[in-house]
């Protein structure tokens, strides 16, 4: 058995060899050429009919096998699979074809993506084993084509260097197949075999430099494929396969989706507070996906490639703990989970946070919005309010199992969803500006919300005393879930404004041009006046330092040496100056601390003489403005209120090479 499996995938890559060698010529012929472009890397056309050199492949290694009796194994992965996947996914390849040739508008593809799976399930029904049994037929449905354009979109926008999306299917299809052989699935695992070996054909032409693209037919193609194998390869393990599979079989193009709606989302609406016109939107192309930016950092593709691979590996071992060794390992695999995810957030989305900084800051600037702002949050606490009473009365009667009047539980709900909503309106918890909200503002809003759940809880006992105890259990549960849903979102805005201002400043810095005053900086002093000035960079636009990163803080207090101030570093004193100029292409300095001496004023005059690093100086200040004219207004006070009202100069003083 062992040795069918193999054979079979040794005669998809022998045949993927074949096929992929005649796409070389043949794909010229066809139309089927990549040009090269502003967004693409190679400087030479190259044929893109990889793909559909591997799903030619596989479907006659499994027609022919099956047609001999030699792979067919029972089960359900059989000619009724076979056919299913070669009438929906001939869909795919026409859509796919027809897109390397003249291109087709994002909607058309999206139709093509729905309609693909939506075919294979008429075909050859699936149940996913997620909904209860006897549910409606449609849940599954709507799962597996919502699951599947996922897939594909994962896969399609992942394709964008030598390697990469044949490379990352050929892990999740090994890994799938080794899954396979171990649940006894040799129906499921002879296809997973069959198109590694495809894939693994194609990848010989693929290999950087690239003699072949899979092109949007073969990415496509190979999402689609993995949808539909991947849930009869894990089996009908419920819990384990919809919380875990998608992240083992397409992890990385599954964040890099993820990432890029993020992004695009947050860019266009920073454009439309800006009032522009354009592009924009989830469906516009851009350069920032995760193998765009680790080939701007390392400038390999292989190296990229490899790196990518190597995370899609760990990401399935971690997955598939549960499903080789049993689910009691499922808590393990979902706390590695998130000790990746939280590593990963402070390096993999710098451009996310930037953007998310752009827009934060975009919306508190237009006071306009305020009005619809506030019933939207209103709304939303009203969704919330109710979410939170519900769980509380599912969790207190065990979903509804222990004997519990329905209508009785529901005159909870609604109570608690009148005081509450009562509470927040009293407390004017929708007129605030959240995303500069304090600690105390958030001990406010809990307050009112524990004032809500206490007074339902005392109406609740009122109307039945027989379940005071009860009462209590639901008005604490419902407290804590209701402080979860309103207070999280508000004081996330806060977070997500640190975060941005950390990405901007980590990130590489850009092109400075010949203007010695841009590019990296640190800031000179650790105090009051250093903390302000992150202030300042966390609520300005951030457009108003284009080109100034902050690499950390200096300050020649020895014990502060090597904490951290807001996330950023305080690297040491003055006399480090020479090796970050060195090190890290310094080229400024940001004093800011109050009257500073002399003798440090001589030291950065010659710090800046000797380096070529340009002084800025950071202060904030307050003075009389009735005694700078002799009692009367100043000058910038009788301008023409046209002027008056100029917006005022954002950037540091600059003192160029003599400090203040």
């Amino acid at each position: 058995m062992y040795l069918q499996l193999f054979s079979a995938a040794l005669a998809a890559l022998a045949l993927s060899l074949v096929l992929n060698r005649l796409m070389l010529s043949l794909a010229p012929r066809l139309g089927l050429m990549d040009e090269p472009g502003e967004r693409r890397i190679h400087a030479t056309p190259i044929p893109r009919a990889g793909g559909l050199a591997i799903w030619l492949s596989f479907l006659l290694v499994m027609g022919g096998g099956l047609a001999a009796g030699l792979l067919d194994y029972g089960g359900q992965l059989t000619w009724s699979w076979l056919a299913a996947f070669a009438a929906s996914s001939t869909l795919l390849v026409v859509a796919g074809i027809l897109d390397d040739r003249k291109g087709l508008s994002p909607w058309v593809k999206l139709g093509a993506h729905m309609l693909a799976p939506a075919v294979f399930f008429w075909l050859h029904p699936i149940v996913s084993g997620f909904f209860p049994p006897g549910s409606h037929w449609g849940l599954d449905f709507c799962l597996f084509v919502g699951w599947t354009v996922v897939l594909i979109n994962a896969f399609n926008l992942i394709d964008g260097l030598d390697g990469l999306c044949g490379g990352l299917a050929a892990v999740a299809t090994v890994v799938l197949g080794a899954l396979s052989v171990l649940n006894e699935r040799f129906d499921a695992a002879v296809l997973l075999f069959v198109m590694a070996g495809a894939i693994l054909g194609f990848l010989r032409y693929n290999i950087n430099p690239a003699r072949i693209f899979l092109g949007d037919a073969g990415s496509m193609m190979l999402g689609f494929f993995l949808a539909t194998a991947a849930t009869e390869a894990v089996g009908r393990k419920a819990v384990v396969g919809v919380i875990l599979l998608p992240i083992a079989v397409a992890g990385v193009p599954l964040l890099d989706v993820l990432l890029a709606i993020w992004r695009r989302g947050a860019r266009r609406f920073a454009m439309r507070l800006r009032g522009e016109q354009g592009a924009g939107g989830i469906f516009s192309a851009d350069s920032d996906h995760l193998h765009h930016r680790l080939l701007r950092e390392s400038g390999s593709q292989r190296k990229v490639a490899l790196i990518m691979q190597v995370i899609a590996i760990v990401l399935a071992g971690v997955a598939f703990l549960p499903m080789f060794f049993g689910e009691r390992l499922l808590g393990l695999s979902l706390v590695a989970f998130m000790i990746i995810a939280l590593a990963g957030l402070r390096n993999l989305t710098k451009v996310e946070m930037e953007q998310t900084g752009n827009a934060i800051h975009l919306a508190i600037k237009v006071p306009g919005r305020r009005r619809r702002v506030a019933a939207v949050l209103f709304l939303y606490d009203l969704l919330v309010l109710t979410a939170a009473g519900v769980a509380a009365v599912m969790m207190e009667t065990n979903l509804m199992v222990r004997g519990a009047d329905p209508l009785l539980l529901g005159k909870f709900v609604v109570i608690f969803v009148t005081f509450g909503s009562v509470a927040l309106l009293l407390a004017k918890v929708h007129h605030r500006l959240w995303v500069r909200a304090t600690m105390r503002d958030i001990l406010a809003l809990q307050f009112w919300l524990l004032m809500a759940a206490l007074l339902t809880f005392a109406v609740f006992s009122l109307i039945d005393e027989s379940l005071e105890w009860s009462a209590l259990r639901l008005a604490v549960l419902t407290f804590v879930f209701s402080c979860l849903g309103v207070c999280l979102p508000r004081g996330v805005l806060e977070v997500l404004r640190d975060l941005a201002l950390e990405a901007r400043h980590r990130s590489p810095a850009r092109e400075a041009g010949d203007d010695p005053g841009y590019g990296p900086v640190v800031v000179y002093g650790a105090g009051d006046l250093g903390t302000l000035f992150l202030e300042h960079l966390k609520s300005s636009s951030q457009e108003n330092y284009p080109k100034m990163r902050v690499l950390g803080f200096l300050d020649d207090t020895g014990v502060l040496h090597g904490r951290k101030l807001r996330s950023f570093k305080i690297l040491g004193g003055l006399s480090l100056v020479p090796d970050l100029v060195e090190n890290e292409g310094l080229r400024g300095i940001v004093l800011a601390i109050r009257n500073p001496r002399q003798e440090l004023l001589d030291q950065l005059r010659e710090l800046s003489e000797n380096h070529g690093l340009k002084i800025y100086r950071w202060q904030v200040g307050m003075s009389d403005m009735w005694a700078s004219n002799a009692g009367g207004l100043p000058d910038a006070a009788r301008e023409a209120p046209a002027k008056r009202n100029k917006r005022p100069r954002t950037t540091p003083k600059s003192v160029s090479t003599t400090p203040p």
